[in-house]
């Protein structure tokens, strides 16, 4: 807090910072192909109302933004532009909590996946969370084949 006088007033100015502003939550994800990753998205520090949870990506299958699932209250999740149970809604909607775990990752699912938080009244709030895939190809626990070093210590368990 700031105070001053001004002739026979006081203003008093108020930092931002002193009030949480809410974030979504993401982060960058790395998966070895065949695995299951996990994107995070989760809103924090807001009392406004979610009125959907909406999942978009662009992907080396399918390059262009395309909404793939969404989420309301009190619904399950459904999925746009076709069905893949890959995917499975692992957050609560009601915590704000949109994240998804997708499972048995191919290198097609490589790519960007954005998370939108609708909020009444201010509108949309997201994060992109980026998807990357390492192949490793393992021969009597030795590296034949990589795109990133973090296969040396997958193949030395």
């Amino acid at each position: 807090f700031v105070s001053r006088h001004c002739g026979s007033s006081i203003v008093l100015e108020v930092s931002r910072d002193f009030f949480p502003s809410l974030q979504v939550i993401g982060g960058r994800v790395t998966v070895v192909q065949g695995d299951t990753a996990v994107l995070p998205c989760k809103l924090t520090d807001t009392m406004e109302d979610l009125t959907q949870i909406t999942w978009q990506r662009r992907t080396r299958e399918k390059p262009s933004n395309d909404n793939f699932i969404t989420v309301g209250p009190n619904e399950e999740p459904q999925f746009v532009n076709g069905r893949d149970d890959r995917f499975e809604c692992i957050g609560n909607f009601n915590d704000k909590n949109g994240t998804l775990r997708l499972s048995s990752v191919t290198l097609k699912d490589e790519g960007s996946y954005m998370c939108i938080f609708t909020l009444f009244p201010s509108g949309t709030q997201k994060t992109e969370i980026p998807l990357k895939n390492i192949l490793c190809v393992c021969v009597s626990n030795k590296v034949i084949f990589t795109i990133l070093h973090e296969c040396e210590l997958i193949c030395v368990l």
